[in-house]
């Protein structure tokens, strides 16, 4: 007797429902995901590459994983029975990532990534990405970093500080980063040779990696970050002069970086003339602190000629907007034609600097040698027991 069709189907053994495939995201979809990450990965703290792959050589290897914040199903990680199926293509909710954070969580960490936490990641590095690619091409610089011993210190300028003190003024060229470093001479500053020592490798570094290039139109626009004696700061203002496109930056304190600060106080400066002109000219630069005039006379004598350029509230973090470093220089220039004028055309002016660098920087662009008298810049150096002859920057007129 033949069993019925009712009976065979209870003698088969049950099947496990297949899970319904996910759909495909579309392309236009993964598109936009691409873009708005520029190929890198969203996890904060991450933002690998994620095309190429250097130990098999294949350069456009794809390595990126698409993720969901809410999950496309409502029993993924955070998922939601009305909100995965209407936010499953939808680019907000997805993450370009790396396999490594993409593991993280969607399956190791899942409690510890709920979705307020990845939707931050992914807006930070979207905003990100949108201001780095907003610089024109026509604002691209190349840097000067320049580095010297001050006193027994070390001074590290490192270029990732650099970069994004520039954004999104600003950009480095890639083979834009031309280093004027001496850190490593071990030369003491108290050094006979210390000054003629560092000046010449200045000069000969200078000559060798931005002269001919700026002659030559190849650099048309740099940025200056500086940390070294004043007297040497001097020296590189004087190369780079006021005929090239630069911009100086000042290394802040508080908070540490070199990205100037909009909120920055403005600064007063005043300018005191010499009651009389017929001794040697001094001209105090006050602006990171005052200096007492018997600091002067006893390097000068009692007839010194004592100017100064002084800032208000002088203090050593004073310099944080790039409109008072201008305003510097301009009264820097107007007041050595003040001195030529009253001291004469021959006359040599003793530069004794309590500066920020930037400052000395722009000092040495705004001096001009065919118009100025001669300066002659100092240095403090307590084991010489006070100011001391550095450099000069010679009249040529």
């Amino acid at each position: 007797m033949k069993a019925t069709a009712s009976e065979n189907r209870k003698r088969q053994p049950l099947q496990t429902p297949r899970p319904t495939k996910r759909k495909a995201l579309p392309k236009r979809i993964e598109n936009v995901v691409w873009a708005r990450a520029a190929g890198r990965c969203q996890y904060a703290g991450c933002n690998k590459l994620l095309i190429g792959d250097q130990i098999s050589g294949a350069a456009n290897a794809n390595t990126a994983y698409i993720g969901h914040i809410v999950a496309d199903s409502p029993d993924g990680p955070r998922g939601d029975p009305i909100r995965s199926p209407l936010l499953a293509h939808d680019p907000d909710n997805l993450m370009l990532v790396c396999d490594v954070h993409h593991r993280v969580f969607d399956r190791e960490m899942v409690a510890e990534h709920p979705e307020e936490v990845l939707t931050a990641m992914k807006r930070r590095h979207e905003a990100r990405i949108r201001t780095v690619t907003a610089i024109d091409e026509d604002f691209g610089s190349h840097i000067i970093r320049y580095a010297a011993r001050i006193g027994t210190n070390e001074s590290p300028v490192a270029k990732g500080d650099l970069k994004w003190a520039m954004i999104p003024d600003r950009y480095p060229f890639d083979d834009g980063w031309i280093d004027l470093d001496l850190a490593t001479l071990d030369l003491p500053d108290h050094d006979p040779d210390f000054w003629r020592t560092h000046v010449r490798n200045l000069r000969s570094g200078f000559a060798e990696k931005v002269r001919g290039r700026m002659e030559r139109q190849e650099i048309r626009r740099l940025a200056v970050f500086g940390l070294a004696p004043i007297p040497l700061l001097f020296e590189l203002g004087r190369l780079i002069s006021d005929i090239a496109t630069a911009e100086v930056r000042q290394l802040l304190r508080s908070p540490k970086g070199w990205k100037w600060d909009p909120d920055g106080r403005p600064i007063e400066f005043d300018v005191k003339r010499p009651s009389r002109t017929d001794g040697p000219v001094a001209l105090k630069l006050e602006v990171s602190a005052p200096i007492a005039d018997d600091r002067i006379v006893s390097v000068l004598g009692a007839g010194a000629a004592i100017w100064s350029i002084a800032a208000g509230g002088a203090h050593n973090d004073i310099m944080r907007r790039p409109i008072d470093l201008a305003e510097f220089a301009r009264l820097f220039r107007s007041t050595l034609d003040e001195i030529k004028y009253a001291s004469g055309e021959n006359c040599v002016v003793r530069i004794f600097p309590a500066v920020p660098v930037s400052v000395a920087v722009e000092a040495g662009r705004s001096w001009q040698p065919k118009a100025h008298p001669t300066l002659e810049v100092y240095d403090q150096n307590r084991k010489l027991g006070g100011f001391i002859h550095a450099h000069t920057l010679e009249h040529t007129g």
